[in-house]
């Protein structure tokens, strides 16, 4: 194998490493596939401009370089567009059982109810969500999410309990309740 071979295996190697979480994190900070999309590309050649360097680094710390890259992408992309429609309630749901039968019905209602969770995603404040999507759609547990975002485990836990809360009220599913209410209930 050449040197350029070796290269490319390990950036290869690099990106099926990073590229759930990473896409995860971008997508929780975008809400917009198509620009999370273009976000992930951008990191990624960046990473391919820096391989020498950041493959030295610790795992842990070639992750939080990446992050912190992403970071200042998302930055830059909300400061030169305006946002458009999302679709993170379909990829969220893409590849799940249950659905619907090619009945007009089932189709209309499925994508109601698929319109409806996407804006309660889009809705939730961009720390709630980047936690919920790095958990769900990366696959990522509590602690690697809070690694990753470099906060502690319960309270990336915390936050995931508060995004799914804030879903569930929004989409009807129970009734809105405040934190002072939830503790006196537990008393």
């Amino acid at each position: 194998m050449d040197e350029q071979t070796d290269e490319a295996a390990a950036f290869g190697a690099f990106y099926e490493a990073h590229c759930r979480p990473l896409h995860a994190f971008l997508l929780g900070h975008c809400a917009d596939t198509e620009v999370a999309q273009e976000l992930l590309q951008d990191v990624f050649v960046r990473a391919w401009s820096n391989l020498p360097a950041v493959a030295l680094l610790p795992p842990q710390r070639q992750r939080a370089w990446l992050i912190a890259v992403a970071r200042n992408l998302v930055i830059d992309a909300h400061r030169r567009r305006a946002t458009r429609p999302s679709t993170v309630a379909l990829e969220w749901i893409a590849g799940r059982p249950g659905a619907p039968e090619e009945e007009p019905d089932a189709v209309a209602e499925h994508h109601a109810q698929l319109a409806a969770l996407d804006g309660a995603i889009r809705r939730l404040p961009d720390d709630l969500r980047t936690v919920l999507l790095m958990h769900v759609l990366a696959g990522m547990s509590s602690a690697q999410v809070g690694e990753a975002l470099g906060k502690p485990a319960g309270t990336i836990r915390y936050l995931l309990l508060l995004a799914r809360r804030q879903l569930a009220q929004q989409l009807e599913l129970v009734a809105p309740t405040t934190v002072q209410e939830s503790r006196v209930t537990r008393e």
